[in-house]
Order: C-alpha cells, then sequence, then structure tokens
C-alpha cells in the first residue's frame, strides 16, 4: 500500500515516526523475536540454538510473502533451519452491517463531529478465534474515546504505562450499552 502511494516503508519512520509505529505492521510482515533457546547450563557452549519469532502477516499476504520476508532478512547467514509452528492468518468483518451502522449512529448522536472509518488493527485479539467458530461473527475493535487521538492511545496499549481515563471507560460502556440494545431490539 504505501509503495502504491510512492512511499517507501522505510521512509515512514522518517516522515512521522508515530504514523509508522502505527501503520507500519499494517503493510508488512513484522518480526518480533520472543523466545530463545540454547544450554540448560551456564557452563556449556551449546551445539545449537533456537530462536522463536512472532511473525505477522497482514490480511491479504500469506506464508509465501511472510517465508520470503524471512529469508530477505536472514540474506547471508548459514546453517539455519527454518519452520513455521504456528500460522495464523490475518482476517477481517464486512463493513455494511447492523452493527456498523450501530456505532456510527451512536458516535454521530454521542460525537456530531466524529467519523467512524474501519481500520486494521495491527495487533492480535480473539476475534480471529470467533470468526473462525462462527462465520457468521462480526467483531469489531471499536472503543470510543474523545481525550486522546489513536497517535497519543496507540503507544499506551500494552506499553509500561497502558491507562486510560475514567471517562473514557464511562463513554466506552455507554456505547456498548446503547449498540447492544439497538442491535438486540433491547
Amino acid at each position: 500500500l504505501l509503495r502504491e502511494l510512492g512511499i517507501e516503508p522505510s521512509q515512514l519512520d522518517r516522515l512521522d515516526p508515530a504514523l509508522a509505529a502505527f501503520v507500519g505492521p499494517m503493510c508488512t510482515v513484522t518480526f518480533s523475536p520472543t523466545m530463545a533457546f540454547a544450554s540448560e547450563k551456564v557452563n556449556v557452549v551449546p551445539a545449537t540454538a533456537r530462536l522463536k519469532v512472532d511473525c505477522r502477516t497482514p490480511p491479504g499476504l500469506g506464508p509465501e510473502v511472510a517465508e520470503r520476508r524471512v529469508r530477505e532478512v536472514l540474506a547471508g547467514l548459514d546453517g539455519y533451519e527454518l519452520t513455521f509452528d504456528e500460522q495464523v492468518v490475518g482476517n477481517s468483518s464486512p463493513v455494511d452491517t447492523p452493527l456498523m451502522d450501530a456505532l456510527r449512529g451512536w458516535a454521530g448522536r454521542e460525537m456530531p463531529d466524529a467519523k467512524v472509518v474501519p481500520v486494521m488493527l495491527p495487533a492480535y485479539t480473539d476475534s480471529r478465534t470467533f470468526r473462525d467458530a462462527f462465520p457468521e461473527c462480526v467483531a469489531y475493535g471499536f472503543f470510543p474515546q474523545r481525550d486522546r487521538t489513536l497517535f497519543e492511545m496507540w503507544p499506551l496499549v500494552h506499553g509500561k504505562d497502558e491507562r486510560i481515563s475514567a471517562a473514557t471507560v464511562g463513554l466506552a460502556a455507554r456505547c456498548y450499552r446503547d449498540v447492544c440494545q439497538e442491535v438486540l431490539g433491547a
């Protein structure tokens, strides 16, 4: 997507670091080395070592793109064996649904200048599991807030200072209550 706009992914960091942190993972395969194993003994030089990496691929890009990207990153290294222990395919819900209509309606009543637009979440949620188990499931990561922009909020998600204001919790609770009542006819 970035290349279609004439922007190389590496340029985005220089143009806007906050935007890059949010948008970058939506446009390319990402890697987070999370587990390393070698020897159980402190005084032994191990013959082999293993590194487990959380590799995420945006919807529409499959395992072949992930493998190609891994091999690009490891170009010039010898003696490694590449395996994929788990494959999770990115997915999404349709946008033209009664739930989206209810969310847009609620946002329009609560915050007349607000716009509800679909975005890809560059993170893991269990909505994927629900969509796999229930093909008709519609799930959005909608969380209304007034006191922070998306770019101010995103670095706080699962960070050391993760937090939201009490007013935001109240706003979200009202939204979920009102939207559930509208969609379920309660």
